[in-house]
């Protein structure tokens, strides 16, 4: 069977407007500026990119100066095809910014005491932590802490006697916050 001039032209005309739309939506000049949500795969602290889940490398901006991997971003494509982010929407999957909680620190004649604590979830980089001795009590008015051998998944609480003094203590709560923010 043979096709006809007319039928040959049309399937032409139907193969060019398909090739025209596959091209103008993929094609940032043709279609223009755009925006989507994104999850980072990758931090590239030195060239101030990232890389996201689909293989797009976003460059950053300045605003957004703690990237991690697991952030979820709001990036935008010019028309030129570069592509940009203002950084986090919220955080990934799993992934946490800010955690607290109280650690019960106990201790037997001695002028410090330390517990290991675990965080809830483990987050992408070693986390800052501050802690705060919450007792009102009088054996501990000038006791200090802090936080020490951090890691992505958890820190040493750390609480001493000003002066070498050794003392007993019994559950004696630390409150502390954990952010990479």
């Amino acid at each position: 069977m043979k096709r006809t001039a007319h039928r040959a032209a049309r399937d032409l005309v139907g193969a060019l407007r398909r090739q025209a739309a596959r091209v103008g939506a993929e094609t940032p000049s043709v279609r223009g500026a755009d925006w989507r949500i994104a999850v980072v795969a990758t931090v590239n602290a030195g060239a101030n990119t990232v890389v996201t889940e689909d293989g797009v490398e976003v460059r950053r901006w300045e605003s957004y100066t703690a990237p991690a991997v697991g952030d979820i971003i709001g990036i935008t494509q010019s028309g030129g095809g570069s592509w940009g982010t203002w950084g986090r929407w919220a955080t990934g999957p799993g992934i946490l910014a800010t955690q607290t909680g109280t650690a019960l620190l106990s201790w037997t004649n001695q002028s410090f005491a330390t517990t290991t604590v675990t965080f809830p979830r483990a987050f992408p980089v070693a986390p800052r932590v501050f802690t705060n001795i919450s007792a009102n009590g009088t054996e501990v008015a000038r006791w200090v802490s802090r936080a020490y051998n951090i890691t992505t998944s958890s820190f040493t609480c750390y609480i001493a006697a000003p002066a070498v003094t050794n003392t007993t203590g019994t559950n004696m709560p630390v409150q502390w916050e954990a952010t990479i923010l």
